[in-house]
């Protein structure tokens, strides 16, 4: 049987606190917003993006999802609580490109997001439509920019600490924890902060209480920072992060000569680091930023069996990541805000598969796997942003520009695969190595009046482009031969038009975004019509030349009382093959979300939802996907913020309870393959018990 965590940690706090006060040095930091009452914050569409601010979070995020979890223009697609990814306006990985500082993490691996840990964040920007020209390349349909902490100086020579828990234990159908702790050191020159973070999690239960097979996960996390003052408005910094993490992918389970199969994860592992240098002011520049940053990603995508012996195959993708980027600001006047930054990026990546062999019951040796032997992929970009304002009325102008050159060593070789698939398909197997450069080119203009508080329309144009990723175009998968490369694909390019209306009226808010995107040289993973020797559909990627994406987002309140608050988010989405007129694939149901809340920094909050999800059956027949019908849910929380707790200051407690009724419903988005071997529901009932404090 486990330890509890909550009692783990709080016991290394009381530990922690008395060897502090020994010292004589405690300086106790909120993890709070100060005050007995939190206000909405009104969310405003029509800005760029939005800003999660994570330490106001009443519940500290371990990962990406729990960051993005109560923003409603998201959702996920997922092959399992672990592997997910956020979608927004009908896009994933393909058209929605996650960062950390500068460094994109999801360019090579959509496996796992959720991999690096968000310990150490301030914020999340979330932006929602085509912003190729705000953050780069693969900005589609929106992006993530994870922001990590600033460091902390104090006024005097004498060294401060402060130091923060943060614990959760899942109950119910899931079952698991998350421990992590950190502390800070700091004078006014020089701040050093460590943190850690282990998860645990077993395979869940759904709604009708039976267990979902391969759902389990754990992970550790530990990150170093640290920074030296250089100037009064000026540092240096350096920090380094260790991932690892462990997960089964319950969603590929299939079954094949009357053995089940299925995909696990048992060694992924990402070592990162940032360092820089960070001034305020600078010759009519402010918050100039020059960082360095490199990452070592490892990811294991294995195949395994549900027998006496469980070996089938075993894959590994490994990839290095080196780059720069400058950042800085410049006030031309009080009309004229520009922004400008430039990167230079350059990732290598390298893979490795080997099969089981039964008769010896030994591994064979290690080969490349199928699609690519290796290659590397190098951007140099710039992005320039003009945010504008004359009275009441605001514009923001913005331009990028990328240079991406990729080179490939081809290993389609379809030899490996003439026991897989039929001959019909060799003649679309090329084996051509890639040496190609790309010069991107995105823009965007938005514009907006305050007509009054209650009124403020925006209009705004952009587009964005991508290349092929080396996955659709190589097939480079161990899915036995059930994707095939296509190495023909263009490039993808979108244009996008958003109409919107923002406003508060006393005690009445609301924001709104109508949207419409069309595409040329969409990228699609289609069915090739053959299935493999094993039975499995075989699929390939390829360019549709015209395909749309629209839809609505909408969040409207009413503040009750001085702080409590009803709130009604509606997400609608739309995608179709303009080429035979049918439902592109993986486009989330729309969904309606009702909310009743009292906010609350210091004492009681809580809060009761009603989730209602429609059913989606307009799904791709060339895709293979899968219908799935509607559902609703009832969520309710209920926190309480401690000014003191004990020994520990600042300190929030917070039960939450999931799907209340134990419902049994899947999430469409959750099935990322055509097969539909085994389409398991999400977790029945389920709850969290947290705590997170600062001593």
């Amino acid at each position: 049987m486990k330890k509890n965590p909550l009692l783990w940690i709080l016991a290394m706090s009381l530990c922690s606190l008395s060897a502090t006060y020994a010292a004589q040095s405690v300086t106790l930091e909120s993890v709070a917003v100060e005050g007995e009452n939190e206000t909405s914050s009104t969310l405003n569409l029509s800005h760029s993006k939005t800003t999660i601010n994570v330490e106001e979070l009443s519940n500290q995020p371990i990962n990406l999802n729990e960051a993005l979890s109560d923003t409603f223009f998201v959702n996920y697609k997922k092959a399992g609580e672990y592997n997910s990814e956020p979608y927004i306006r009908g896009r994933g990985v393909n058209g929605v490109p996650i960062y950390i500082e500068g460094m994109r993490i999801n360019a090579a691996h959509p496996d796992s997001t959720n991999l690096f840990n968000m310990i150490d964040a301030e914020e999340v920007d979330v932006y929602r439509g085509a912003n190729g020209a705000n953050v780069g390349m693969g900005a589609m349909n929106g992006a993530v920019v994870i922001k990590l902490k600033e460091p902390k100086f104090s006024t005097t020579d004498e060294f401060q600490m402060s130091n923060f828990i943060d614990a959760k234990t899942s109950l119910f159908s899931q079952t698991g924890y998350t421990t992590a702790i950190g502390t800070t050191l700091y004078n006014q020159f020089v701040n050093l902060s460590l943190s850690g973070s282990v998860s645990e999690y077993n395979n869940y239960s759904n709604g009708s209480g039976d267990e979902v097979l391969h759902s389990e996960s754990n992970s550790k996390h530990y990150n170093i920072a640290t920074a030296v003052k250089t100037g009064d408005d000026s540092y240096i910094y350096g920090r380094y992060m260790k991932d690892k993490s462990s997960s089964a992918d319950p969603l590929s389970r299939y079954q094949q000569g009357g053995i089940w199969f299925y995909n696990d994860h048992p060694n992924d592992d990402a070592k990162t680091y940032f360092f820089g240098f960070r001034k305020g002011e600078w010759y009519g520049l402010s918050d100039i930023d020059l960082q360095f940053f490199g990452n070592d990603l490892h990811y294991d995508v294995n195949t395994k069996k549900e027998s006496g012996v469980p070996y089938a195959t075993e894959l590994f993708r490994e990839s290095e990541t080196k780059g720069v980027k400058l950042s800085a600001k410049k006030e031309i006047d009080e009309h004229h805000l520009l922004s400008f930054s430039m990167l230079y990026s350059r990732m290598e990546i390298s893979n490795g598969v080997r099969q089981w062999n039964s008769g010896s019951g030994t591994w064979n040796a290690w080969s490349s796997a199928f699609g690519i032997k290796g290659g590397d992929i190098t951007t140099v970009g710039a992005q320039i942003v003009d945010d504008i304002k004359y009275d009441k009325a605001f514009y923001t102008l913005a331009a990028g520009y990328e240079n991406v050159k990729r080179n490939v060593t081809s290993n389609v070789n379809t030899t490996a695969l003439d026991n897989l698939i039929p001959d019909a398909l060799d003649p679309l197997i090329q084996k051509t190595n890639t040496d190609e450069r790309d010069n991107l080119l995105s823009f965007s203009a938005k514009a907006g009046y305050e007509i009054s508080p209650a009124f403020i329309p925006y209009i705004k144009l952009s587009n964005a482009e991508r290349t092929p990723y080396f996955n659709e175009a190589y097939g480079n998968n161990p899915s036995n031969g059930s994707q095939i490369p296509n190495q023909t694909l263009e490039n993808e390019k979108v244009w996008d038009i958003d109409l919107g209306m923002d406003g508060k009226y006393e005690r009445f808010y609301y924001t709104s975004a109508l949207y419409y995107q069309r595409y040329s040289n969409y990228i699609e993973l289609v069915q090739t019509g053959y299935v493999t020797t094993g039975n499995l559909a075989i699929k390939r990627y390829v360019n549709l030349d015209e395909a749309t994406i629209y839809g609505a987002e909408v969040m409207a309140g009413y503040e009750v009382g001085k702080d409590l608050f009803v709130e009604a988010t509606y997400l609608y989405t739309h995608g179709q093959n303009e080429d035979d007129d049918t439902p592109l694939a993986f486009i989330a149901p729309q969904k309606l979300t009702l909310s009743l809340a009292q906010k609350r920094t210091k004492g009681l909050s809580w809060k009761i939802e009603e989730v209602f999800v429609d059913n989606q059956d307009r799904i791709s027949s060339v895709n293979g996907e899968v219908a799935t019908p509607g559902y609703s849910l009832t969520n309710a929380s209920m926190s309480y913020g401690f000014s003191k707790l004990g020994l520990l200051k600042n300190a929030v407690v917070r039960f939450e309870l999931n799907n209340i009724f134990d419902k049994s419903y899947r999430e469409h988005l959750d099935k990322v393959s055509s097969t539909a071997w085994y389409l398991p529901d999400n977790a029945g009932i389920n709850g969290v018990l947290s705590l997170k404090a600062a001593f």
